[in-house]
């Protein structure tokens, strides 16, 4: 029997809505897109439109582009060092399916297409020495690639399958500057080298990687390959991920208070799924249709045009853009304002290791933009469009990492809903109802004893997710189900029945907020898994809407 007819009412009962687990989320800051100048502002604006993704993904994607661009011709003013790295991490938060390449693909183009031709130089130029030593053997092989050493690996961006250990083999080669660049960057954040026992060395060559462009990479004699100590390069991080892919890691102490995450541009926009709707004239559309693109191009390929300033030892050697009086007064009152507002009950008081980096952010961020305008100084435009964007940053840091965190008996109780509304949405409908000894025997394995199961159970009965008669026969509440709710309730009124509003935009709302359901790992933490749920939830399920007509039909669990 499908899951439709098996939550198909049987008789007039209580329509009950579930409510959220944890407290819900605050909604998205909105993106700062007025604060742009009118050359990025027109390409985030359309890059958005045509990848169809939310404006602030589009804008993490142009201004690493810029970030790329910038590293290696220009550096930054610092109040502390004098001058530094204008390099950029960021960090922007999608679904799977959200655009998160398709926009990364059309803000990088130039970019990429050259850094194709590079390669693509360096495998002919191998090809060539490879060729003439094809015929030779023992000394004279030897001797011949003495002679004729392979020219080394031109790349400048690194994807997804890059790893911390090449990077710094690579500057200490001589590279003077990377990018590291990927829609994957859970394969990043959680990665070997992050969990392994020297994360807290390997997220320090990072830091000091973003702070003075310096590092050492050290091997054992037995293994000296690319060991050394670096100075001059440059590194800047551009991830996109997966939310569910680096709960963990937003969560990590570590990665917060060592100032690795705190280093990050940070956003994570609502999904647009179920509203990219196409048409006949987007379906034809290329993004050289887009004035806004083809001048972002094209200003692109004019700064990939200009020398970059390094050394011959591979060091970058740039002069740092000076603020204007007009900027320096805005990044002074940008940085005292932070920094009251991080005391005792200020408005950043629980973000100190985000916010406290918020100036030297914004100075890095007013370089780019700046440098991408094609001035040789930071004018107080550059510096109010940073500080907006370091302002937007922190307010999606705020949401994340003060969230607050669930007790183990409230983490249970998630892990069990998912558990459930996944065995059941792939098909497994007998746990739709299920007895307490049946859980014991084949539920969730780390919630099977009776005292996990229990204190689980009782929060998901307190908060509609469950209902009892007796106490050892548990029914899952059908609006859970966000595959079939939905659908079951449109059906419904295909037959005449009338369905509240309220019911179908919950049990929409909930199917995709479900839409990602993956089985749930145990945590000390849960960074809000159900907020996208808790946003389609009624503002006051305690007093449950009829199903009109009522002597036809109510909700039934």
């Amino acid at each position: 029997m499908s899951i439709q007819n098996q939550l198909r009412p049987t008789g007039q009962v209580e329509q009950l809505i579930p409510e959220p687990l944890t407290p819900t989320m605050a909604s998205e800051t909105p993106y700062p897109l007025d604060s742009l100048p009118p050359l990025m502002r027109n390409a985030v604006t359309e890059i958005a439109d045509f990848a169809q993704v939310p404006l602030a993904l589009a804008g993490q994607c142009v201004l690493g582009a810029a970030a790329y661009l910038a590293q290696t011709r220009v550096d930054a003013w610092s109040h502390k060092s004098y001058q530094m790295p204008c390099s950029i991490n960021s960090l922007a938060l999608g679904i799977s399916g959200g655009g998160k390449s398709s926009a990364h693909e059309v803000a990088f183009k130039p970019i990429m297409t050259a850094e194709r031709e590079l390669k693509k130089q360096h495998a002919r130029e191998v090809a060539e020495i490879d060729e003439g030593g094809k015929e030779l053997i023992g000394k004279e092989l030897t001797q011949y690639n003495r002679a004729n050493p392979k020219p080394p690996d031109p790349s400048t961006i690194i994807g997804s399958d890059g790893s911390i250990s090449r990077i710094m083999a690579k500057f200490v080669e001589g590279t003077p500057s990377l990018f590291w660049s990927t829609d994957e960057g859970g394969q990043m954040l959680g990665g070997h080298s992050l969990k392994a026992d020297n994360s807290v060395a390997v997220l320090g060559c990072l830091t000091q990687l973003w702070d003075r462009g310096a590092g050492e990479r050290l091997r054992s004699s037995a293994n000296e390959d690319a060991s050394g100590t670096f100075w001059g390069r440059r590194l800047s991080l551009h991830l996109m991920a997966q939310e569910r892919a680096i709960r963990d890691v937003l969560a990590d102490d570590v990665m917060r208070e060592q100032g690795f995450l705190p280093r990050f541009l940070f956003c994570a926009p609502d999904s647009i799924v179920g509203t990219r709707l196409m048409t006949l004239e987007r379906m034809m559309r290329k993004p050289e249709d887009c004035p806004g693109i083809v001048a972002y191009w094209e200003r692109v390929e004019i700064i990939m045009q200009a020398p970059e300033r390094i050394t011959e030892d591979g060091e970058v050697d740039a002069e740092r853009l000076e603020l204007t009086s007009p900027a320096r007064t805005l990044w002074l009152d940008f940085h005292n304002e932070v920094e009251t507002q991080q005391g005792r009950f200020g408005r950043y008081a629980e973000l100190t290791p985000f916010a406290s980096r918020g100036a030297q952010n914004a100075l890095r961020v007013a370089t780019v933009i700046a440098h991408f305008e094609g001035k040789n100084h930071v004018d107080d435009e550059a510096m109010a469009a940073a500080i907006a964007l370091v302002e937007h940053s922190l307010s999606e840091w705020r949401r994340y990492a003060c969230a607050a965190r669930v007790d183990a008996s409230t983490q249970a109780a998630i892990n069990m809903s998912d558990w459930l509304i996944k065995q059941i949405e792939s098909g497994k409908t007998d746990w739709l109802e299920f007895t307490a000894d049946r859980w014991g025997k084949s539920g969730y394995s780390p919630l099977r004893t009776a005292a996990k199961r229990d204190a689980a159970t009782r929060i998901l009965l307190e908060k509609k997710h469950l209902t009892t008669a007796d106490g050892k026969t548990f029914k899952v509440n059908p609006l859970l189900i966000g595959a079939e709710s939905a659908d079951f309730a449109e059906s419904l009124a295909g037959q005449g029945l009338q369905v509240a509003d309220d019911l179908r935009t919950s049990a929409e709302k909930v199917r995709t907020a479900n839409s990602s359901a993956e089985n749930p790992q145990p945590s000390a933490n849960n960074p809000q898994s159900q907020a996208r749920m808790n946003k389609g939830l009624p503002q006051n399920p305690q007093n449950p809407q009829p199903i009109a007509p009522a002597d036809e039909w109510t909700g039934t669990i």
